[in-house]
């Protein structure tokens, strides 16, 4: 198969600045996870929020930010004073998330808030970014997806400033469940951008144009992610099934749309779009446990032991959008095939995540010290390989020209 150069994106600098930013606040989450999961040291409550937050802003946001300014910045020029915007937003956005998460391991007042805010508003400066590039741009199903889940993460954002504020003050700044900042963030952030990054994988660097039922793939994930807020904030419980059958209804049409992608991937052979099937089982898992904790609970979160949310978590970080992650830095640095070293990570992170979360749902101790530092090594060396990659950019990549997919490996 032929292979080309790919030249680089428009924002490289950025794009890459942001990658290594995020690999490396993302080893601070590691690190916590696995001392953590094997039962080495038991840390407080605040090194455990810190530890979320590293994975879900240091790790999974950033990545989501340099992700739109590859799928975003080379539909059209990039004038000089907006590189510098694009320069200001994400020296912004690494300072503020690492202080951010920072403030979650040493402090429980107002710092919290107050950083919080910083973020999101950096959060919207990109958001504004991506709408007014999305003007210049031919919307493929990825474009939509990012568009969707970066709107919804300013609401996320929002509801995590009050959320703190009322940790802070003790007074009640938002009105029913204080789950409503998770769930929004996990339903109506990452699944949309989550299906994004793994479609994104078959067409790599130029997704095709969005159909309407590509469209409707991104719509209802990111209605259910509203329609679950709407449900915690009103504690009207009825609301859950809703929002979850709309997320069934989102990855049924993705599952359709990329069926053949899907069945060209040799699952033997290391490739962006053999992650892009895990991450998709990953959420198809997560989709199934959120209704069975629905129908048992009768839609009220508060009721499902906490063992089985953390199990519900790490599987949509780290089986969902770990794995699109992963899918979108092999295909940016070294294009359709990966070597012995891909392979290990592979088997390492998806092997060690099935069986943390296994453990996690039993609540058994030995799976959980057994299988986090398989997954936690995995991660650890996936990261080191794609940032040394990422220092030898421009790689070989499909050729774009002949309308060869990433999917087709090992055909």
């Amino acid at each position: 198969m032929a292979m080309v150069q790919h030249e680089r994106p428009a924002l490289w600098p950025e794009i890459r600045t942001l990658l290594l930013a995020a690999m490396a606040i993302f080893l601070y989450t590691i690190g916590i996870g696995i001392l953590n999961g094997t039962d080495l040291v038991d840390f407080d409550q605040r090194r455990i929020l810190s530890h979320v937050h590293g994975g879900t802003l240091g790790w999974l946001t950033l990545g989501v930010f340099a992700a739109a300014l590859w799928l975003f910045g080379d539909a059209a020029g990039v004038s000089r004073r907006e590189r510098q915007v694009v320069r200001a937003l994400t020296g912004a956005a690494i300072l503020a998330v690492v202080a951010y998460v920072a403030a979650f391991a040493f402090t429980y007042g107002n710092w919290r808030p107050a950083l919080g805010t910083v973020t999101t508003v950096v959060i919207a400066g990109f958001t504004g970014w991506v709408i007014y590039r999305a003007k210049r741009t031919e919307l493929g199903v990825p474009h939509i997806g990012f568009l969707a889940a970066l709107g919804t993460s300013i609401v996320g954002g929002v509801l995590g400033i009050l959320l703190g504020l009322e940790l802070a003050t003790g007074k009640n700044w938002l009105p029913g469940d204080i789950g409503a900042h998770p769930a929004t963030m996990v339903v109506g952030f990452l699944v949309p951008v989550g299906l994004a990054m793994a479609e994104w994988a078959f067409f790599f660097p130029s997704p095709p144009r969005a159909t309407r039922l590509g469209a409707l793939q991104m719509a209802f994930p990111f209605a259910g992610g509203l329609v679950l807020m709407l449900s915690m904030l009103l504690e009207v419980t009825a609301l859950a099934p809703i929002a979850i059958l709309l997320q069934i209804a989102g990855i049924a049409i993705f599952v359709k749309r990329l069926w053949p992608e899907f069945r060209a991937v040799s699952l033997t052979a290391a490739s962006p779009g053999r992650h892009a099937i895990m991450a998709t089982v990953g959420l198809a898992f997560v989709i199934g446990l959120a209704q069975y904790f629905v129908i048992k609970y009768e839609g009220d979160f508060d009721l499902v032991p906490t063992n089985q949310l953390l199990a519900l978590d790490h599987a949509q970080f780290i089986g969902l959008m770990t794995n699109s992650l992963f899918a979108m830095l092999m295909a940016a640095t070294i294009g359709q095939r990966g070597n012995r070293v891909d392979q290990v990570v592979f088997i390492l992170v998806n092997v060690g995540i099935a069986g943390f979360v296994v453990g996690l749902l039993g609540d058994w101790t030995a799976p959980k010290r057994i299988f986090t530092p398989l997954m936690g090594t995995g991660l650890i060396v996936g990261l080191a390989v794609y940032a040394a990659r990422l220092a030898e950019f421009p790689v070989p990549v499909l050729n774009p020209e002949r309308g060869d997919r990433i999917g087709a490996v090992g055909k």
